[in-house]
């Protein structure tokens, strides 16, 4: 299973209609995840959280969190994140992302939802954070994969990555 190539990744990352899942640390230790919206933008993946919300109450408390991003189409592009969540924009400062906000809604809705959806937050006096993980921060882990493809020169009926196969020639086992 290969890497995505740095255009690979970017043109994934970018496309529409993908949502992300997000993992945070409930109180207990247990991990809490959800789907979201995001934006890659300057190496950053961009994001926010619903106030008052369990999610956004564990980012307060612990900023780890996890990420996946993939497709269920083939060549079944994988991202996976480990990092910290940094707020960028404390909840009541919307004024300042709202052109971010936009961006990122346009990935999975219409101009005119979006409209709506945001005049509708600031009639209701919605205050939101606005938070980011930096891929190039050294604590962050990213790996990145798909599907073999003919192309690749793989012609393994199952595309699954050697280390998994047991029988496969010269595996070892994948660090923990």
């Amino acid at each position: 299973m290969p890497k995505l190539t740095d255009q690979e990744f970017e043109e994934f990352i970018t496309a529409p209609g993908f949502y992300a899942r997000i993992a945070t640390v409930d109180e207990d230790g247990f991990p809490r995840v959800m789907p979201i919206v995001f934006l890659f933008d300057e190496g950053k993946i961009r994001f926010t959280l619903r106030p008052n919300s369990a999610p956004w109450n564990n980012v307060r408390r612990d900023g780890r969190v996890g990420m996946a991003i993939d497709e269920t189409a083939e060549p079944m592009r994988r991202v996976i994140i480990q990092g910290h969540a940094e707020v960028v924009f404390q909840p009541g400062q919307e004024k300042e992302w709202v052109h971010l906000h936009r961006r990122m809604l346009s990935k999975t809705h219409e101009a005119e939802y979006i409209d709506n959806y945001i005049n509708a937050q600031f009639e209701l006096g919605v205050e939101r954070p606005w938070l980011q993980i930096d891929l190039g921060a050294p604590t962050t882990r990213l790996r990145t994969w798909r599907n073999a493809v003919p192309e690749d020169g793989d012609d393994r009926s199952v595309p699954w990555s050697k280390q998994y196969i047991v029988n496969a020639p010269a595996t070892k086992p994948a660090a923990p």
